[in-house]
C-alpha cells in the first residue's frame, strides 16, 4: 500500500484519475463476475433452502475471501502472459491506456448484459476473449502479423483448460449420481424442494451436504477466479504506473539476492550448455521471446547469455528496486521476461532429455521471476471484497436458472450436492495446473451430468442450447468488441 501511496503523491492528477477509474472498472467487472460465478456457488443452497440467502452469501463471501487469499498468483499470471511480451514490455504510455480500458470495458459489457438475461456465462471467457481481441489488434497496428500479435501458446494452453474442464464435469457429476442412486438408501436425499417445503429445511444430511460442498465451490471459485481479478489489476498497475509496479518495489534485500543469484546461475548453466543450446537456437526449437524485427522492444534469443548476465550485474549489491533508475526498473523487467521465456522452453526440451536439468532450470525460474510475479495484499483484498459484494446484490437471476432452468424437473438435493463437489474438486485440480477454468461452466455442466443420470431426468433442451450457444459466441464477441474498442480508443489518445 505504501507503494501505491507513493505514486499518487509523485504522478499528475490525470494520471491518478484514469487509474482509479481502472481500477474502478476492474473491481466492477469483479463484482459482475461475483453476479455470474460466486451465485452458483450459493443457488444449491439458496434454492433448496438450506439456508437463508442473507446467510448464504456472507458465508460465500468469506469462502471467497479465503480461497482468493489462499489461492496464489499462479492462475493471476497466467492471465497476465495471455498478452504477448511485446505488449508487456510496451513503453507508450497512451497505448498501455487504450489497452487497458478496451479489455475492461469489453469484459464488462458482455458480463453485465448475460447476468440481465440471467445467463450463466463465463467471466473467464470474456476476459480472455476481450485479451485476444486487444492483443490482436494492438499487434496489427504496430507491424506483427497475427501469428506474433498474440501469445497463442498460453492462449491454447487456457483454452484446452476451459473446454476440458466442463466435460470433466459433466462426466464425473453424472458417475457420481449413479453410483448415489445406487449405494445410498434415503428417499430424501434425492426429493426437490416443492411447494410445501418452501418454509421448510431439508433433512439435516441433505442441508449439510448442500452446504459443506456450496461452500467448497466458493473457496475453490476464489481461489481462481479471484486471481484473474488479481491479474487483471496487475495489468492495469504496470500499465499506468510502471515505475512503481514493473517490480516489487517491496521485495526484501534477501529476495532480491536470490533474484541476482538466480539469473547468474542461468548465465553460468547457459555456459555449461552453450552447445546444445546454440544447436536448439538454429535448429528453431529455441526461439526469441520477442520479435526483433518489431520497433517496441528487442530480445534477441543469440543474446540471452549476455541478457541473464545484465539482469546479476544490474541486482549485485542493490537493496532496494527503489534504488533503480525509471529506465533500469523497465530494463531488468524486460531481461527477465526474455530470459524467463528462453528458459522456459529450455525446460520442457531438457524435461525429455534431461530431467535434473529440467528440475534445475524450474527452481531458477521460480526466484528469477520473483520481481515481477506478486501482487500487492491491498489489491487481493479489494478483488475478494468486489466478488463478495457482487454476489450479494446480484445472485438471485443466476440462482433461479441454474435450480429449475436446466434440469427438466426441479434439482433434488443429492443433485445438488454432487453438482457442487463436483464443481469444487475440479477447480480445485485446475487450481494445481494454474489453469483459469470458469465456475460457470464447470457447475451448469455438472448440474446437467446429475439430471441427465437420473432414471426420469432430462434437460430443456432450450435452456441448454441458449447456455451452450452463449458460451460459444463469448469468445468471438467480446474479442471483436474489444478490437473495436482499441481502435476507437487508440484513435482518440493519438
Amino acid at each position: 500500500m505504501f507503494v501505491l501511496w507513493d505514486a499518487l503523491n509523485d504522478v499528475g492528477s490525470l494520471t491518478i484519475a484514469l487509474l482509479l477509474l481502472s481500477l474502478g472498472i476492474a473491481l466492477f467487472y469483479e463484482m459482475i463476475n461475483g453476479f455470474h460465478d460466486t451465485a452458483n456457488a450459493v443457488a444449491m443452497i439458496i434454492y433448496t433452502h438450506s439456508m437463508k440467502a442473507k446467510y448464504s452469501v456472507i458465508m460465500s463471501g468469506i469462502m471467497n475471501f479465503l480461497g482468493v487469499v489462499t489461492g496464489g498468483i499462479g492462475v493471476a499470471y497466467a492471465i497476465v502472459h495471455l498478452l504477448p511480451l511485446d505488449i508487456m514490455v510496451e513503453t507508450n504510455q497512451n497505448a498501455a491506456l487504450a489497452m487497458v480500458y478496451s479489455l475492461l470495458i469489453s469484459a464488462v459489457i458482455w458480463n453485465f448484459g448475460t447476468w440481465y438475461f440471467a445467463l450463466p456465462v463465463s467471466s473467464s471467457h470474456s476476459l480472455i476473449g476481450s485479451i485476444i481481441g486487444v492483443s490482436a489488434t494492438f499487434g496489427i497496428l504496430n507491424g506483427f502479423d497475427l501469428s506474433h500479435s498474440v501469445n497463442w501458446k498460453v492462449v491454447y494452453t487456457v483454452l484446452t483448460g476451459l473446454a476440458l474442464s466442463p466435460v470433466i464435469g459433466f462426466g464425473l457429476a453424472f458417475l457420481l449420481m449413479k453410483l448415489s442412486r445406487k449405494y445410498i438408501d434415503n428417499p430424501k436425499l434425492f426429493k426437490s424442494p416443492n411447494d410445501e417445503d418452501k418454509r421448510k429445511h431439508p433433512s439435516f444430511l441433505a442441508r449439510m451436504g448442500i452446504v459443506a460442498t456450496g461452500a467448497g465451490v466458493s473457496f475453490a471459485h476464489g481461489s481462481n477466479d479471484g486471481q484473474k481479478g488479481i491479474g487483471l489489476i496487475m495489468i492495469i498497475l504496470i500499465g499506468i504506473l510502471p515505475n512503481y509496479y514493473a517490480l516489487n518495489m517491496d521485495s526484501h534485500h534477501y529476495k532480491i539476492t536470490q533474484t541476482r543469484d538466480a539469473a547468474n546461475n542461468l548465465s553460468r548453466f547457459y555456459t555449461d550448455n552453450s552447445e546444445k543450446l546454440i544447436q536448439l537456437v538454429n535448429e528453431k526449437r529455441l526461439i526469441s521471446a520477442l520479435k526483433t524485427k518489431n520497433t517496441i522492444a528487442e530480445c534477441n534469443v543469440n543474446n540471452i547469455a549476455e541478457t541473464t548476465s545484465l539482469i546479476a550485474l544490474k541486482l549485485d549489491g542493490l537493496n532496494s528496486y527503489k534504488e533503480l533508475t525509471s529506465k533500469d526498473i523497465w530494463s531488468i523487467r524486460t531481461s527477465i521476461l526474455c530470459t524467463d521465456h528462453f528458459f522456459s522452453q529450455a525446460e520442457k526440451i531438457y524435461l525429455l532429455t534431461d530431467k535434473d536439468k529440467s528440475d534445475y532450470i524450474i527452481t531458477q525460474r521460480k526466484a528469477l521471476v520473483a520481481p515481477i510475479e506478486y501482487a500487492p495484499y491491498w489489491v487481493i483484498m479489494a478483488v475478494a471484497l468486489a466478488i463478495g459484494i457482487g454476489t450479494m446484490i446480484g445472485y438471485q437471476r443466476i440462482v433461479h436458472t441454474i435450480g429449475e432452468k436446466i434440469g427438466a424437473k426441479p434439482i433434488n438435493y443429492m443433485q445438488g450436492t454432487v453438482a457442487q463437489a463436483t464443481a469444487m474438486i475440479t477447480i480445485l485440480l485446475a487450481n494445481m495446473a494454474h489453469a483459469p477454468v470458469s465456475t460457470t461452466h464447470i457447475l451448469s455442466s455438472a448440474v446437467t451430468g446429475s439430471m441427465v443420470a437420473e432414471p426420469d431426468g432430462g434437460i430443456q433442451k432450450g435452456t441448454v442450447k441458449v447456455i451452450v450457444l452463449s458460451w460459444l459466441f463469448t469468445l468471438p464477441v467480446t474479442a471483436l468488441l474489444g478490437s473495436a474498442i482499441y481502435i476507437g480508443l487508440n484513435f482518440l489518445m493519438k
